[in-house]
């Protein structure tokens, strides 16, 4: 029979530190942080309570010593301030640990003055409903021992239950006091006061007038906020310089900023108190500077030009711009606990301009002054650690409209705040992705919204060659290898926006011509250019456009079945099939720019050549030719964008010599990717039969790619594709497409002969979607080679993974032939060359 636990059963982890005393002598070092510099314990009250600067508290006797002596009794004060906060916090954690101890103690007692709530009743299985002769017989027949032992189980499950409570507590509490002890010897490193605010759900004013805003950010109420804003007002007047107690209002408010930064990236949201500081000193500062003309701008955007000519230092003016910015993106996040709904009314307006709900309402008209003084708070982030800091997804996004807004007026005098505006706006991904799928759409442009965007950020000719407008586009490249589904399906959907809505050939009712027209042609002459395109005027743009088309490469080197773009949603990613065209289009714009057309190369380069790492795991040599296929898109890809660009390109002779041998060299680099640098590699020596195919399908590629399958000579010889133009023959079947075609007609004779041995349900085995039902008869049949041939089908059940397009089918038809008959197919193929008219 199991044992009844009594109260001495209960034995939890003591503590033997004394909160008390550590409370006192936490005060004690308290008080001898006002006796370092002179002044008594009443200093400390004031440090505190509120923003002070160091220096206003030493007494007269020390200033009079310099600022040498300042500086040591502010170490030494650091150093004191350090112990009371850390002692103090230690003490909160012994206090917490035997609370909870005592507490246990008393539910114990408890528990075993009352039998665990074990009774007779309960005992002898007695439940409710229960006849009283069946409970009474239950009753007589309950034993003393059984009624113990039922006792002893409670007793034992709940002690277990208790001591996992006490053992869970004494181990936060052990890890506390290693927490304190390592404090105390280290000392306020930034790690150590980030760490010691974190435990303590922030820092005291105290900790913050001493180290800064490396003490995390200090006690901020919605009062203070409001008072804050009024001194503001009434003091910006007066032309004097920031008092050293605001001064460290406005760092307390960039620490606030600095917080937000840092939950954006690893969760949480501020405090209510926070959020309601801000919320009020924005209410406060969203007044006319003139009460009795409100039509006159708020003080919050006069704020930077009636700074100029104060006594304000420059030091401080910069630290109130970035602090003033910062905390307006933090209320503007609904992530933080923020939100539109808590913004200042002339924001509130912007953003509702844009998105609201019913009639929307018109832009403020000191919209100019807005935008001008928006960008002037942003412009001072640099080296106050807000590189990062984003607002909510309404305003960012609504901040991007405007900037597509801004007449050129106000683009010609305010081109760098608009670039500050552009390079905040954009920071926030999920703002960005809503823009360029429609998700959030202007008022004017509706459907259209993807194309505005793109033609106001990318069609001026930024002075920082479009850094900040390649924002709304740079990140889809990083994001498209998140491990988070979402994330690469938003990427994913996003990158399939700015591919098919700048190559787009059809016009819009708001523009007179076509958005694949606009970014080849209409950035008038820049160098050898009449008429730009958008990689020599933004080269930065066409640096992240390359960067986006670099992460879906697969999608350029799919097989082409003449159909049209196409995306569709799925988890855990979005597929996409890009038309021909669109995929020239798309590399003939990145390709405009010099630094993108290298990297956009590199990068395809780079993906043949590491394909070739895994050739000796191909299955066979069907495996083989289709990543040959996909290799040699790309290099065609590559050679019809740059011949595009050239022909566009206005040169003299020198230079137009000097272009075609860059051509040739880019041309013979994709040759030299295959035909030496992959059999070159160590890897690929000693490759296996359906890796050698491979290694010679990819050289002999190139010649049937877009743009290089109309050549009359091997791109590698010469060098020079011509126009599309200039090659006068109807539709002509590609090589890869017309091996498809006689797969697929073998295999029709082949199932109409029944001694071949091949069979429809063995075609349906290979691949079930090679396959459909003949209306007529019910019965299995091979699709048609014309359906076959634009098929770009996803995975079904009993197939693989991948979406079946021809050059899959090639593939799978081709497995099902014996050696003998795989080499009279081959044969056809180089009848085929012989017959094609770009070759002779």
């Amino acid at each position: 029979m199991p044992s009844i636990p009594n109260l001495g059963s209960f034995d939890p982890p003591a503590s033997t530190a004394d909160y008390a005393a550590l409370y006192a002598e936490a005060g004690e070092l308290q008080a001898n942080s006002g006796r370092i510099i002179g002044r008594g314990t009443e200093v400390m009250d004031q440090m505190n309570s509120t923003a002070v600067e160091f220096s206003e508290l030493v007494s007269s006797e020390l200033k009079k010593q310099g600022t040498q002596s300042i500086s040591a009794a502010k170490t030494a004060m650091q150093g004191a301030l350090w112990g009371t906060t850390v002692t103090e916090q230690w003490a909160g954690d012994v206090k917490t640990y035997q609370d909870a101890v005592a507490n246990l103690q008393s539910q114990w007692a408890e528990a075993v003055a009352g039998n665990f709530g074990v009774t007779k009743a309960s005992a002898a299985g007695i439940t409710g409903g229960m006849p009283s002769d069946v409970q009474s017989t239950l009753l007589d027949n309950l034993t003393p021992e059984a009624y113990d032992n039922a006792v002893a189980d409670a007793g034992q499950e709940q002690l277990g239950s208790m001591n996992a409570v006490a053992g869970a507590a004494y181990t936060v509490y052990k890890a506390n006091a290693g927490k304190a002890g390592k404090m105390l010897r280290e000392g306020p490193t930034p790690a150590n006061l980030k760490a010691l605010a974190a435990g303590a759900g922030g820092t005291n004013w105290a900790m913050f007038n001493t180290f800064g805003a490396a003490a995390g950010v200090p006690p901020l109420t919605g009062a203070e906020g409001k008072e804050f804003a009024e001194w503001l007002r009434e003091f910006l007047p007066t032309g004097d310089a920031l008092p050293a107690d605001k001064r460290a209002m406005f760092e307390a408010l960039l620490a606030l900023a600095n917080e937000a930064q840092d939950k954006q990236a690893n969760g949480g949201k501020l405090t209510a108190d926070q959020l309601a500081f801000l919320e009020q000193f924005y209410k406060g500062m969203d007044q006319p500077w003139n009460e009795n003309n409100p039509i006159q701008t708020e003080v919050l955007y006069i704020l930077p030009d009636i700074m100029e000519g104060t006594d304000i230092s420059a030091a401080d003016q910069s630290t109130i711009l970035a602090a003033v910015g910062g905390g307006l993106l933090a209320l503007s996040d609904p992530k933080l606990g923020g939100g539109t709904s808590r913004l200042p009314e002339s924001m509130k307006t912007l953003v509702d301009h844009y998105f609201g709900s019913g009639k929307k309402p018109e832009l403020p008209e000191n919209m100019t002054a807005q935008m001008d003084a928006l960008g002037k708070f942003f412009g001072e982030f640099d080296g106050k650690n807000l590189d990062e800091l984003q607002g909510g997804r309404d305003l960012s996004a609504a901040l991007t409209l405007a900037v597509t807004d801004a007449d050129s007026s106000i683009r010609a005098a305010s081109e760098d705040e608009l670039i500050n505006i552009m390079s905040v706006s954009t920071r926030n991904h999920e703002a960005n992705a809503a823009l360029l799928t429609g998700d959030l759409t202007h008022p004017d442009f509706g459907k259209d919204t993807p194309e505005h965007v793109l033609r106001a950020l990318f069609g001026p000719q930024w002075k920082d060659d479009g850094k900040a407008a390649s924002g709304l586009i740079d990140w889809i490249g990083d994001d498209a290898s998140s491990k988070d589904p979402a994330v690469r399906e938003r990427a994913a959907e996003s990158a399939y926006a700015v591919f098919t809505t700048m190559t787009d050939h059809s016009k819009s009712e708001h523009w007179n011509n076509s958005a694949y027209d606009f970014f080849t042609d209409s950035y008038g002459k820049i160098g050898n250019f009449e008429h730009a395109p958008i990689g020599s005027a933004n080269p930065a743009v066409a640096m992240s456009m390359g960067k986006t088309a670099g992460a879906f490469l697969d999608y350029f080197s799919a097989a082409d079945n003449g159909g049209d773009n196409k995306l569709t949603l799925s988890n855990p990613a979005a597929e996409m099939y890009l038309s021909m065209e669109t995929r020239q289009d798309f590399f003939e714009l990145v390709m405009a720019g010099d630094g993108a057309r290298e990297a956009l190369g590199e990068a395809a380069y780079k993906q043949v050549i590491a394909d070739a790492a895994y050739l000796d795991q191909l299955p066979d040599t069907e495996a083989a030719k289709t990543q040959a296929m996909e290799s040699g898109m790309l290099m065609g890809l590559l050679d019809t964008g740059f011949q595009r660009v050239f022909d566009d390109a206005q040169v003299d002779a020198d230079a137009e010599t000097a272009l075609a041998t860059q051509h040739a060299n880019w041309a013979r680099a994709g040759a030299a990717a295959a035909k030496e640098i992959i059999t070159e590699l160590p890897m690929v020596k000693g490759l296996s039969r359906a890796a050698n195919i491979t290694v010679r399908e990819i050289a002999e590629s190139f010649k049937w790619t877009p743009g290089v399958s109309q050549s009359y000579d091997l791109i590698w010889d010469k060098g020079v594709t011509p126009k599309a133009g200039d090659y006068e023959s109807t539709w002509d079947l590609s090589r890869e497409q017309y091996d498809m075609a006689v797969n697929h007609a073998v295999t029709e004779q082949l199932l109409k002969d029944p001694k071949s041995g091949l069979t429809i349900d063995e075609v349906r085995e290979a691949d079930p979607r090679l396959v459909e039902k003949d209306p007529k008869t019910g019965d299995w049949k091979l699709r048609s080679a014309d359906e076959l041939l634009k098929a770009n089908d996803p995975p079904v059940s009993g197939s693989d993974k991948e979406n079946l397009d021809h050059r899959k089918v090639t593939e799978k038809l081709h497995r099902l032939f014996g050696d003998d008959l795989s080499a009279k197919v081959d044969q056809y193929l180089p009848d085929f060359d012989a017959q094609r008219k770009d070759q002779k």
